[in-house]
């Protein structure tokens, strides 16, 4: 199975229970806010992208290089912690190895923007 098959595989089936942790806990939302600034970047090998090695969530992460430092950067936190915390955004299925977000998670980043300016 390709990335871009795989890919599409987790897309199509989110984990929408995960996103209930992000309404109370506003650290792991910001994080998220981070994640998405600092997308990952296709690994390639022989100026080829890589292919997952494992047809599971795994191995579809193992096909990018996370920005650990510029996320780090962004929330002015340790490195340690950035990757603690893309970690767990990553365990829970909040975030997608090409950067991108859940459907779920993208609107309540909206409705806590629109809830601070309303």
């Amino acid at each position: 199975m390709t990335y871009e098959e795989l890919l599409e595989q987790y897309k199509a089936n989110p984990r929408r229970e995960s996103a209930v942790v992000l309404l109370d806990d506003a650290e792991l939302l910001n994080y998220t806010v981070y994640f998405k600034q600092c997308p990952p970047e296709r690994l390639l090998m022989a100026g080829d992208p890589v292919e997952p090695m494992a047809a599971n969530w795994t191995g579809l992460w193992e096909c990018v290089a996370v920005n650990y430092d510029g996320i780090a950067l962004l929330a002015d936190d340790e490195l340690v912690k950035a990757r603690k915390m893309v970690e767990r955004l990553k365990g829970l299925r909040l975030v997608y190895p090409d950067g991108s977000l859940p459907e779920l998670v993208t609107k309540i980043i909206t409705k806590r923007i629109l809830g601070a300016l309303g």
